[in-house]
């Protein structure tokens, strides 16, 4: 199986793609946070994966999938926590940013097609969208829980930014899109340095994370954008 490795700036982790798994790995353990279907919530994982689907995919049992996909590439499930997508997983996003004593690097990939607005009109419940943004935000310092679940809010902040910046809209309202149906987030922290209790937008992390998920997210839905148009 081809492998594709990307550059990461965060020492002893790497990033590759292989047989259309995205794999963040560490040397150590992570500290994640996660709303995805294997490994969701808090867990202490060496590897954070974004695996592709087919489009359409309406699998019963998608962590089983997740996990047999995990399996073919060498990896032990039981050290990993992830996510699925629709999306080219190759066609990942990263942007990171250096800071005194952390860094963030956040890496998305991106379908809109399924692009909603969260408190606007439910979908009909026969429908089944393929669009969805998922974020993992790694960030090479120390957060608490607190701040784990304020680096999420922080992130999903940015990639809502960016759907704004983009002008996406909701696909059944026309409103502006806030995300999409599907979406999901890991924060991954190594645990290096000073315990920070808080990642909002008014700290250094959060600043951080809210700019790096907003550059990602949109370089991310550009280049799905682009791919649409391309095979339409």
């Amino acid at each position: 199986m081809d492998r594709i490795d990307f550059n990461l700036p965060v020492p002893g982790i790497r990033l590759f793609e292989q047989n259309k798994i995205l794999v963040l790995a560490s040397e150590k353990r992570l500290y994640t946070l996660n709303s995805s279907v294997l490994g969701g919530g808090f867990q202490t994982p060496y590897f954070v994966v974004n695996q592709q689907v087919i489009k359409g995919y309406d699998g019963e049992n998608p962590m089983e999938d997740l996990i047999k996909g995990i399996q073919k590439i060498g990896l032990n499930p039981d050290d990993s926590t992830g996510m699925m997508t629709a999306a080219h997983v190759k066609d990942a996003s990263i942007e990171f940013e250096i800071g005194r004593d952390i860094s963030v690097t956040a890496i998305a990939t991106a379908g809109t097609s399924n692009a909603m607005a969260a408190g606007g009109t439910p979908p009909p419940k026969c429908y089944s969208g393929a669009g969805t943004i998922n974020i993992i935000v790694l960030v090479d310092g120390n957060l608490s829980e607190g701040a784990m679940v304020n680096a999420v809010i922080t992130a999903t902040e940015g990639k809502t930014m960016a759907l704004q910046d983009l002008e996406i809209k909701d696909v059944f309202t026309g409103e502006p899109a806030s995300g999409t149906s599907t979406d999901a987030v890991v924060v991954a922290v190594t645990g290096k340095g000073e315990k920070l209790p808080y990642a909002g937008t008014a700290t250094e992390v959060g600043g951080m994370i809210g700019r790096t998920v907003r550059k990602s997210v949109t370089e991310a839905v550009r280049r799905y954008l682009k791919y649409k148009e391309t095979n339409s």
